[in-house]
């Protein structure tokens, strides 16, 4: 860029269209680049793109044999989670198996102010129980409530606990908790919530009888 002073008025030379198009005009690219930067764009859509906007980036190559395996990884549809018997078989006896799950945090506070629960299912009877929490920090003071009660009421003892990998499960002090009271932690896979169906659907049972309370 140049100025020259005419007078009292610098004026300024730039540079010319031709010059600043030819600076920015940008080399082709092979299509599995460009079908990446764009989005992972459709062919189709690639082309009423070129036709809609300037400074696409253009191809070098045809898309005709290109297979991205992004696209098909996310087109997969996930498969049906196994059924099987022995994996629906119940307990042999009051609690040797205890579901749990976390709710919350809640939209509406109880009169308490709380905005958590907790459920403890057992897998034999089918016996729920729920406790409000004002934080998640709770739940081993819960759990210890629950098995004060069921334990004192049935004479047996908690073998196995199921829960998810939720911090309120595996912190230190609820390890240790478990460890000394020789209580088996089982924990679900990451992203597999059929693996605690029981609490999971329980929770889902609990907020559609608070929406819609029965008359």
């Amino acid at each position: 860029m140049e100025a020259k002073r005419c007078g009292n008025v610098y004026k300024l030379k730039t540079v010319g269209d031709e010059v600043c198009h030819a600076a920015t005009t940008s080399r082709k690219e092979a299509w599995a680049v460009v079908h990446a930067r764009l989005g992972h764009i459709p062919f189709k859509r690639y082309e009423q793109l070129l036709t809609m906007a300037d400074g696409v980036p253009r191809i070098a190559d045809e898309p005709s044999d290109h297979v991205c395996a992004g696209c098909c990884m996310g087109k997969m549809p996930e498969d049906n989670f196994s059924h099987s018997l022995e994996k629906t078989v119940k307990s042999a006896g009051v609690l040797d198996l205890i579901h749990s799950d976390v709710m919350g945090p809640m939209q509406t506070k109880t009169p308490g102010g709380c905005t958590y629960a907790v459920t403890f299912i057992d897998d034999f009877s089918r016996h729920v129980a729920v406790y409000f929490m004002r934080k998640k920090a709770e739940v081993l003071e819960k759990f210890k409530m629950f098995k004060a009660d069921m334990e004192n009421a049935t004479g047996r003892k908690i073998k196995r606990l199921r829960s998810d990998n939720g911090g309120e499960y595996t912190g230190r002090l609820f390890k240790e908790y478990l460890s000394k009271q020789g209580i088996r932690h089982e924990k679900t896979v990451p992203y597999t919530p059929q693996q605690n169906g029981l609490a999971e659907r329980m929770n889902r049972s609990i907020v559609e009888m608070a929406r819609f309370p029965t008359p």
